[in-house]
């Protein structure tokens, strides 16, 4: 599913997942460290908004609005990656961003990139984040995946959650790029005013990272 959606406690209508996002056998299980300190700095807030960058997973909406009973914003910036892809206008993403997020400064809570920055061209990362750090509340968090091996990358990946500290990640293909690097020096920078409160380097590469706005 692509395209935008909004979910609050008052609208609980939520949109059914396509055959492209039922569970596989590819599926991969995987355990996070870092995804529960987010939950754990939106938990205290009466309601929370959150803006989730990845694809439309019904089931992750259900569980964001059960645990957090937040407002969601979700935008599939993955279905662009791909369309701009394969056109070879990767830089033209920058006008998807502008025209799409539209959150006023200081209005959002929390965060969810997932591994969004890993194809998008070095340019157009320094202007996105930028974006999304002046979103973010005092006290937000900003969570994601960063890879940290330039190699080239063939699918992407739909992460489903399953609990506080567990996802099932569903890959499929996507024009073949070559994964953008950013270190957590990079990352100081490009999200201005916002410092790394954890990261874990994984066994795929990644860097599993959580940003906070002091």
């Amino acid at each position: 599913m692509t395209g935008r959606f909004k979910w609050s406690p008052r609208k609980p209508e939520q949109p059914a997942e396509t055959p492209a996002q039922a569970a596989s056998s590819a599926d991969v299980l995987t355990t996070s460290k870092v995804f529960p300190r987010f939950l754990a700095a939106l938990a205290p807030l009466p309601a929370p908004v959150i803006l989730d960058l990845g694809a439309v997973v019904g089931s992750n909406v259900s569980f964001f609005g059960d645990r957090l009973s937040c407002k969601i914003y979700v935008e599939d910036f993955m279905s662009d990656v791909e369309a701009h892809s394969k056109q070879g206008n990767r830089d033209g993403l920058t006008q998807v961003f502008a025209r799409r997020l539209t959150q006023a400064p200081e209005s959002v809570d929390g965060i969810l990139c997932w591994d969004l920055f890993d194809f998008l061209e070095r340019s157009v990362s320094v202007l996105l984040a930028s974006r999304l750090a002046k979103m973010l509340r005092r006290g937000g968090a900003l969570y994601g995946f960063f890879g940290t091996t330039a190699v080239d990358l063939r699918n992407y990946s739909r992460y489903v959650v399953e609990g506080e500290d567990t996802f099932r990640v569903r890959s499929y293909p996507a024009t073949p790029i070559c994964r953008t690097v950013l270190n957590p020096r990079d990352m100081v920078k490009m999200f201005d005013g916002l410092t790394v409160s954890e990261s874990v380097l994984l066994k795929s590469n990644t860097r599993e990272t959580l940003l906070r706005k002091p």
